[in-house]
């Protein structure tokens, strides 16, 4: 078996490959090195810098006898506050870029993922049929191309199947403000005693999800013919507050700012449909981080 894996030297994509290696499967990895780092791709793959937005014949010829694609590149929700164009032009239309290549090329699958921020605030429970609202560029911009995919799906056949990602978190995660996630740049914070800042009150609530729970629910949904078509929230069933997981961390000072724009209260979201399928998330545990 032969997968692209696009954002394979970022932090969920990587994992992705390094499993996808693991079972014996021919990996190339495509990124731009914008968010992700050489030393994250695995041992075995075949690494190929790229944009994902460049509509060129060579990016093309590396989906050639490819039988899955996962679609790991973004850009992240802090880069739509100050580039939303750039936002826009990667989410959609490095997605549409992406597709049409997967349709061109024959493959056999296409995995995207997607983030549970294309629901916005929304009255729980949340599963797949809620009707999506974002409040953000970035969830906007995300559920764009989720439309193209679903446009590939039914225009072209291609087998599709949308992941909607929440709170990712564990090894390799970026600590940077700007792509990585408050997990890893609370644990950065704290490890060199300084003060850690949340924005707004600290009581929203969120659904960590580990990074190897992601990675084997990609692989899940990529053998599974049930998945094609559809749409999951891949998702750990326990929310957490900011708050609660900074005093988890060993968060001594705390500072507090103004709520970033878009950001969600509060997350009530079901898992039932994709660990119906057989997917397992373990919940929030400091040992994990």
């Amino acid at each position: 078996m032969k997968a692209v894996v696009t954002g394979g030297a970022g932090f969920i994509g990587s994992h992705i490959a390094e499993l996808l290696l693991d079972e014996g499967y021919e990996v190339i990895v495509i990124d731009d090195l914008s968010a992700g780092k050489m030393e994250n791709v695995p041992e075995g793959a075949r690494f190929v810098e790229a944009n994902v937005c460049d509509p060129w014949h060579w990016i093309e010829q590396q989906f050639n006898g490819v039988d899955v694609v996962f679609h790991n590149a973004a850009s992240k929700k802090r880069i739509c506050l100050t580039d939303p164009q750039r936002d826009l032009s990667v989410n959609a239309g490095g997605t549409l870029n992406l597709l049409r290549m997967a349709v061109r090329c024959g493959v056999k699958k296409f995995v995207h993922a997607s983030t549970g921020s294309v629901y916005g605030i929304a009255k729980g429970p949340i599963g797949e049929t809620t009707c999506p609202n974002p409040v953000s560029f970035y969830g906007i911009s995300k559920l764009a191309g989720e439309g193209y995919v679903r446009h590939c799906h039914k225009a072209y056949g291609l087998n599709t199947t949308v992941l909607r990602y929440f709170h990712v978190y564990g090894d390799r995660q970026e600590d940077n403000p700007d792509f990585g996630g408050v997990v890893a740049i609370f644990k950065k914070q704290i490890s060199q005693n300084m003060p850690i800042t949340i924005f707004g009150s600290g009581e929203q609530e969120r659904l960590f999800t580990h990074v190897e729970d992601i990675a084997q629910a990609n692989l899940l949904v990529s053998k599974n013919p049930r998945s094609e078509g559809e749409i999951y929230n891949c998702v750990a069933g326990k929310t957490i507050t900011i708050n609660s997981l900074a005093h988890k961390m060993g968060a001594e000072v705390i500072n507090y700012g103004p709520p970033l724009e878009g950001d969600i209260f509060k997350f009530d979201v079901s898992n039932e449909k994709i660990t119906k399928l057989g997917a397992k998330f373990r919940n929030f545990n400091i040992k994990y981080v």
